[in-house]
């Protein structure tokens, strides 16, 4: 399930085998989903801390170790990252300061953990990870890295990283704005400031990139951490499409080796994607690679379209581009005609919380598999567990009813059904597509007729036209195969809290949360 080593010297491949899809994208699901429940939580209410998304980061270089300069608690708990639960980050060190370092200093301690680490895994890159006790004390670590860097022989990066300069999860409320703004307006650009992966990610950019001879033709792609059977098979389709181009791969940026990511101001553009391009806006400063980014408004055939087109007019390749990407639609729109053809005898409802993160994608179901869509049940109660404010919560609605009045079709439109009015909507239907992180469909599982699209609503924002085209497929397969409503699973059989599903309903649990956003709120009021 790991990114292939070497993607960016082989574009010639054709996308990958997709039999064992569906079962690869359970697997995503099921132990590292960086869009889904357990991460998100995890994220929220456990290991939550700066230097998590750091960690992470430094997790997808190959032979770059972390090396914590705080107490060995610190390091101990962000072994386990939310991004990827399934794999704890083993090869770790740290400088495991105490009682008395606090008192008479640990930059000693960290120049020997500096020696030592190198010595015990030889790595290519240490990254030196300052907590929240070193950056209270005030040490200088980077005259310590500054003055044996030449001593050590491998690269040396420091990252700032102390839990106190996290960002704080009340700008989940301004950050929504950015989201809801971008559908429409993509000139804006948000400052992500205290995220532990984008200061890692720039940090790279700052500390260990060099000048280089530009290869014409040739493009950084972003994995954004993205390690999953998802994303590399994304990269092996766009790495094939921009191959026909005449566009080669230079480095998929952070997943790859250290030499890799020294090399990419090779590149004559980046093709960014995290939430914020602080790396590549560095690298167009300093060493004058230009970047794009992929907005909300990609989705679909024209929109992934788009974005191709956008890539291939950036290096000069309208022509081939145009050609390509032609080629490819026809593909797509020959593979889509039976699929549509098998969909237009049913009449289908969408319950999703995707949607209300991106409307964009309903164009996936209704320009591209042209589902006869009477109903789209839009579940925005996650923004309550996101805190996002009414005033926010309103913006979104506002312009996501906006984008579908655009779309200029006959469907029905609700927000936050109660399971109530979501069976009865069931009853008016053939098939409701959802997603059983909603709670209502959750609880009446047995008595609403849900095709679930759960693991192919997270695959739709890749660029990715195969990926339409399976989705396609499995909805066919799905409403041609009898349907188990009455299962009695185990997790079927604990009590949810409802707003915040899939928490349990649970006071202690309930306790905890309110705790921690307690903790957080007094942080951004400078209380702790």
């Amino acid at each position: 399930m790991s990114i292939s080593r070497g993607a960016e010297d082989d574009n010639s491949r054709q996308n990958s085998d997709y039999s064992d899809l569906e079962l690869n994208l359970l697997a995503d699901r099921s132990f590292l989903d960086i869009h889904g429940c357990p991460s998100r939580l995890a994220h929220y209410h456990g290991i939550d801390c700066k230097l998590s998304g750091s960690v992470y980061v430094v997790s997808e270089i190959e032979r770059a170790i972390p090396l914590i300069h705080g107490v060995r608690g610190c390091a101990f708990h962000q072994r386990l990252s939310p991004r990827k639960l399934y794999s704890p980050v083993y090869d770790m060190a740290c400088t495991n300061l105490m009682e008395e370092d606090v008192i008479y200093g640990g930059e000693e301690k960290l120049r020997r953990g500096i020696y030592d680490t190198y010595k015990r895994y030889n790595p290519d890159l240490i990254v030196v990870l300052p907590t929240c006790i070193s950056g209270l004390m005030g040490e200088d670590v980077h005259s310590v890295v500054e003055d044996i860097k030449d001593e050590v022989p491998c690269e040396l990066v420091i990252v700032t990283s102390e839990g106190f300069a996290h960002r704080d999860h009340d700008s989940i409320d301004s950050i929504m704005q950015y989201v809801a703004t971008s559908w429409k307006n993509t000139s804006q650009q948000f400052d992500f400031r205290g995220c532990g992966q984008v200061d890692m990610l720039a940090a790279l950019a700052e500390q260990l990139m060099e000048e280089q001879d530009v290869i014409e033709n040739s493009v950084n792609l972003e994995s954004n951490g993205r390690n999953t059977f998802g994303f590399n098979l994304e990269l092996q389709e766009v790495g094939s499409i921009l191959g026909k181009m005449g566009i080669t791969l230079n480095t998929v940026f952070p997943t790859t080796t250290v030499k890799r990511i020294k090399q990419a101001p090779a590149a004559r553009l980046n093709i960014a994607r995290s939430r914020t391009d602080k790396w590549a806006a560095y690298m167009k400063d300093e060493f004058g690679t230009d970047h794009i980014k992929s907005w909300p408004h990609n989705s679909g055939i024209e929109g992934m379209a788009r974005f191709l087109m956008d890539i291939g007019t950036r290096m000069g390749l309208d022509g081939e581009a145009e050609a390509v990407i032609d080629e490819e639609k026809k593909r797509a729109e020959k593979e889509l005609v039976k699929i549509r053809h098998a969909l237009m005898g049913y009449s289908f409802a969408i319950v999703s919380q995707s949607l209300i993160f991106n409307p964009h994608r309903a164009r996936v179901y209704i320009d591209d598999l042209m589902i006869p869509i009477k109903c789209i049940c839009i579940d925005s109660l996650v923004l309550n567990r996101l805190k996002v404010s009414q005033e926010t919560r309103d913006m979104m609605i506002k312009n996501m009813y906006s984008i579908f009045d655009e779309m200029n079709l006959d469907f029905q439109i609700t927000t936050d059904p109660s399971a109530q009015e979501t069976y009865k909507i069931s009853k008016e239907v053939d098939h409701v597509l959802g997603e059983f992180i909603t709670s209502h469909v959750y609880e009446r599982n047995a008595e609403i007729p849900v095709l679930d699209i759960t693991m192919f609503s997270n695959m739709l924002y890749r660029t990715s036209f195969n990926v339409i085209i399976e989705l396609g497929r499995y909805l066919t397969r799905r409403i041609n195969r009898p349907q188990i409503r009455d299962r009695h699973l185990i997790v079927s059989r604990l009590k949810y809290n409802s707003p915040y599903y899939p928490l349990l309903d649970d006071p202690r649990i309930s306790s905890s949360v309110s705790m921690w956003q307690e903790i957080w709120r007094a942080n951004s009021r400078g209380g702790c």
